[in-house]
């Protein structure tokens, strides 16, 4: 019945089939009650666990208890050893264990009717004694300055004494010291000796300490089966700082008792996996390793003792080190061992060529700062004395190879700090670098060497292959040391023959490095750095060759090798390195072409040499002597038109920069109209002139206006008066030094004669300038020698000369400073801080001449020289110029200093215009008879060049012509320089022609487009 109160309802019922959780809640709940149980179980584990340990380490400690209550109580010596190894497992009551060690100790030591009692001890169980005498020095290295230490490490040393062992079997010694090898004995002893080293230099427990180091091996000789080798090698050698760390007995002791060259280094060597062992396995200890090495081997006199065994030794473990050894050792090595010298040296370090913009050098690692001591120690590894030990054992002992391998690991290891320097000083020195270098090249190199591919892609297998490297950089550093008087002396080691057999051969591993690519070393073909090595040999000489001609005509061109299609090659290889640049430069947003250029052009030959898709271009930037001379003009040609076509140049497009220039300003209008162009210049430029009357001359420029702007442009710009440039004896031009060519707006013109040098280059136009050979060398990125002094200052290179072969350098009273006089002023110039306050001595004379060198065609012409390539590289790529060398920059600059061909000329001369022969003919017979002067100037009248253009006049484009300039015979002869046209009047008298082509030619008077 319904109650209208509700009671008495019955609870709802839901009816639907709906589930009250869904899956995933049902999931969620199973997995949690699972971790629930399994985090029950694992407490419950770790309680059980807890519990047992609580039980054995309350188990042990009463057993501990029970074993020290017997030892105090007193025991047999027999009992007490056993006990003492099993109390000596554990830790705890230090005070108590020590005081039982030193009384059993005590006890053990008593002599007995039978001799020492711990005799039994060994005869029952030899190895069991032995692993409780180093259980007792682990006891000790917990806390080794305490006097209970003291009393067990003179404990220690009783107990190894050979005396004890007399009357026992021959094996217990053997048996005795593998316990101690077992358990570590070295390795403590090391920890000992470098936390008493560490707490108090030359603490007098380490006495005794180092005593124990050398004991085991009175017992039983140390052989190269002995466990106790490895860690004296790994170990024990590698102590930082140990000889210094430890009194003077203990290392008088050590370095008579410790048999390092006799034993360690020749089983080191044997087993080069020990050098990778403990504290070798990093490179923090094989650096304390070789300290120590070199303080008892250098310091110490121990490798000038050895004999043949040990300096062969020495070379293989030394030089198997120093390979391992990371970016950047040597500098850190030389942290704490700076000053001025070390200034100087740096600043003129022989470098190669190739290593400027080096992105891909590995980092170098930070690292602890290293003690003043220990990188004392390190360089004596280079050091002159070092050096020449090992070479006059080389040189006389058949060790060549070895010694070759050796040095060549100190180079390494040494690169990039003075101490390379001073190892490749070393190798030179007197007639002991003499003999070595006549010794290298008679056993590693002559006739050892052909050219074939195979000789590169096997390098790394030759057995030579470390006598042409040492000899390599040896030479290498001779030349770059050596004035070309000396060097064309009989004081070369070299003949002249030898000298170009070794570059051929240089020549040719670079050449198949350059073209086949490079490998790691380890096996197959030469590394990177062989191939530019090898390359830097070949740059010196032909340098050489390049000042005073030595070698035959092309003697460095791989001509034969060189397959048909190498130019198509080169341009297919700059298009595929244009297209990867551009696909770099639009993941960074730059897209326009001319960007894109000024982006590639800055690639260091390195970088060109390394490029997977550029092998020809590598050797073309690092090595072009190996190509012909016509085959790299033809390149060069190859590119700028590959360059025009990409920013979209036509010589008769619509697209050019037209200029008004007045006769009378033309250097004023040139600049103000021209300068702001950039790399715009490399399109066309058409002149208008304006003459003296302000009107502008007839005629459309073609070409040949702009070759007489660029003509009278730079006989106004090159214009010594004018201060931008100095000439030199031979009238050679170099930027001025004066502070006044270092001004804002100076700069400015020397970027503008840049750019229009670099658009006489871009438009084959000859310029007649001569630069001096070292401010040509700067076009080439090249290195600056003393001998390029020549071509700037002779008197200052002469005197440099006789300085290095004066004996008593002192008395000149020289400092490193030189004197500048700007307007007579004096003013003293530092080569190095404080270099007015250094003297000049025998020693350091060598740096001085460099740093001299250096001031004179570096620093004095830094601005200047910054700004006239700037604008140079506006119009070409630094790439394309490194393709030449000096001399033949200066022939692509203003054509060939040779006398002019007048049968070349005529061969490839176009004759139009005349009824017959009559007047060409008088025309080549007046010619012929001309001076050299005057054919330069007949050259000069028609093409605005004095010179012949390279490779003759095939190359002159357009050909040279005569046309019949009309019957008037009173008129002059004219030229239309844009067409390299003579236009000459019908003269039919012989002796006319002749008067009227000279009074046209000697004029002096503009080009004419008449």
């Amino acid at each position: 019945m319904w109650n209208p109160d509700g009671s008495g309802r019955h609870p709802p019922v839901d009816l639907s089939t709906r589930s009250s959780s869904s899956p995933t809640a049902l999931l969620s709940s199973i997995r949690a009650q699972r971790e629930e149980r399994e985090a029950q179980r694992r407490l419950e584990a770790a309680a059980t666990t807890v519990q047992k340990v609580w039980r054995g380490r309350s188990a042990a400690s009463a057993v501990r208890a029970d074993i020290l209550a017997q030892l105090e109580a007193g025991v047999s010596v027999q009992e007490g050893a056993r006990a003492l190894l099993l109390l000596l497992r554990g830790r705890g009551e230090r005070a108590r264990v020590g005081a039982l060690l030193v009384k059993w100790t005590t006890a053990a030591l008593a002599r007995g009717p039978e001799g020492q009692v711990f005799g039994a001890l060994v005869a029952e169980d030899a190895f069991a004694f032995g692993i409780l005498l180093a259980s007792i020095l682990r006891f000790v290295s917990t806390s080794p300055r305490n006097e209970t230490s003291a009393k067990l490490l003179t404990s220690l040393e009783a107990f190894l004494k050979p005396a004890a062992y007399t009357n026992l079997p021959p094996d217990c010694m053997s048996e005795v010291v593998a316990a101690l090898g077992a358990r570590a004995w070295i390795e403590t002893l090391a920890d000992i000796t470098e936390a008493l080293a560490t707490a108090k230099r030359r603490h007098p427990l380490l006495l005794p300490v180092i005593r124990l180091v050398t004991a085991p091996t009175a017992l039983v000789p140390l052989t190269t089966e002995s466990p106790l080798l490895p860690p004296l090698v790994h170990t024990f050698l590698a102590i930082p700082a140990l000889p210094s760390s430890i009194p003077l007995a203990s290392l008088t002791h050590l370095s008579s008792s410790l048999p390092i060259f006799s034993i360690l280094l020749p089983a080191s060597a044997a087993n080069p996996l020990l050098l990778k062992q403990g504290r070798l396995a990093d490179e923090l200890g094989r650096t304390y390793f070789l300290a120590n090495l070199a303080t008892f081997g250098i310091t110490g006199g121990m490798l000038q003792r050895t004999g043949a065994p040990g300096k062969r030794a020495w070379m293989s473990v030394v030089g198997a080190i120093l390979p391992t050894l990371g970016e950047g050792w040597s500098a850190w090595t030389e942290s704490s061992v700076s000053g001025a010298a070390g200034v100087a040296a740096a600043a003129v370090m022989d470098v190669d060529d190739g290593s400027e913009d080096d992105d891909t050098a590995p980092i170098a690692p930070e690292r602890p700062r290293l003690p003043l001591g220990i990188a004392k120690a390190l360089a004596l590894l280079a050091s002159p004395q070092h050096i020449g030990t090992l070479a006059s054992y080389a040189t006389s002992s058949g060790s060549l190879a070895d010694f070759s391998t050796y040095a060549l690991n100190i180079l390494v290891a040494f690169r990039g700090s003075p101490k390379w320097e001073g190892t490749l000083d070393a190798l030179l020195d007197g007639n002991r670098g003499r003999a070595l270098i006549k010794l290298l090249w008679r056993e590693g190199v002559r006739g050892k060497w052909n050219n074939a591919p195979d000789q590169w892609s096997q390098f790394s297998k030759n057995p030579q292959k470390s006598m042409l490297l040492l000899l390599t950089y040896v030479y290498n550093h001779y030349l770059f040391l050596t004035p070309d008087d000396e060097f064309f002396s009989a004081n070369n080691p070299l003949s002249l023959d030898e000298v170009l057999e070794l570059s051929s051969t240089w020549r040719d591993l670079a050449f198949w490095g350059y073209l086949n690519g490079v490998g790691q070393g380890v096996r197959g073909a030469g590394t990177e750095a062989d191939r530019r090595l090898f390359t830097q040999g070949v740059v010196r000489v032909t340098e050489r060759n390049g000042r005073r001609k030595f070698a035959p005509d092309e003697y460095w061109v791989m001509d034969s090798n060189l397959r048909d299609g190498f130019i198509d090659a080169v341009k297919y290889e700059d298009e595929l390195l244009e297209l990867e640049t551009r696909a770099a430069n639009d993941s960074h947003g730059i897209a326009r072409p001319q960007q894109s250029a000024n982006v590639r052009q800055f690639m260091s030959r390195r970088q060109l040499a390394n490029s997977r898709i550029s092998p020809r271009l590598g050797l073309l930037n690092n090595m072009p002597m190996a190509v012909p001379f016509s085959t790299r003009l033809q390149v060069f040609r190859e590119f700028i038109r590959a360059d025009r076509k990409r920013l979209g140049i036509q010589r008769y497009g619509r697209a050019r920069h037209r200029v008004s220039i007045r006769r009378s300003h033309l250097a004023e209008d040139g600049f103000r109209q021209l300068n702001s162009l950039g790399p715009g210049l490399k399109n066309i430029v058409e002149i208008t002139f304006i003459d003296q009357w302000g009107n502008e001359e007839a005629g459309i420029d073609g070409g040949g206006l702009f070759k007489e702007f660029l003509h009278n442009l730079s006989k106004e710009a090159f214009d010594t008066e004018r201060g931008l440039w100095l000439a030199n004896l031979r009238n050679e031009l170099y930027p001025n030094p004066h502070s006044y060519a270092k001004e804002s707006h100076q700069l400015e013109w020397y970027s503008f004669i840049g750019r229009l040098l670099g658009k006489a280059l871009y438009a084959n136009m000859l310029v007649d300038v001569t630069f001096a050979g070292f401010f040509l060398a700067k076009w080439l990125g090249r290195q600056s020698y003393v001998d390029d002094l020549a071509s700037l200052d002779q008197e200052l290179y002469r005197g440099l000369i006789q300085l290095k072969n004066y004996p008593n350098p002192e008395e000149l009273s020289l400092t490193f400073s030189v004197t500048e006089n700007e307007f007579g002023v004096a003013k003293n110039v530092d080569l190095i801080p404080g270099g007015s306050e250094i003297p000049v001595t025998a020693e350091n004379r060598h740096e001085y001449i460099a740093l001299v060198c250096k001031y004179k065609l570096d620093w004095q012409f830094a601005a200047q020289s910054e700004a006239f390539f700037a604008g140079l590289s506006d119009l070409i790529d630094p790439r394309w110029l490194r393709m030449f060398d000096q001399n033949e920059l200066a022939q692509l600059l203003g054509g060939e200093e040779t006398p002019i061909d007048i049968m070349d000329l005529r061969k490839h001369t176009t004759v139009t215009g005349f009824e017959d022969e009559r007047t060409p003919a008088m025309f080549w017979r007046v010619v012929d008879s001309f001076s050299e002067e005057q054919k330069r100037q007949l050259l000069t009248f028609v093409t605005s060049c004095s010179r012949p253009p390279l490779l003759g006049f095939a190359q002159l484009n357009p050909p040279f012509g005569v046309r019949n300039g009309g019957s008037d015979k009173s008129r002059l002869p004219t030229a239309s320089s844009c067409a390299n046209l003579l236009k000459l009047p019908d003269y039919r008298d012989e002796a006319m022609l002749r008067s009227k082509l000279l009074q046209a030619i000697t004029s002096g008077a503009g080009f004419d487009m008449s």
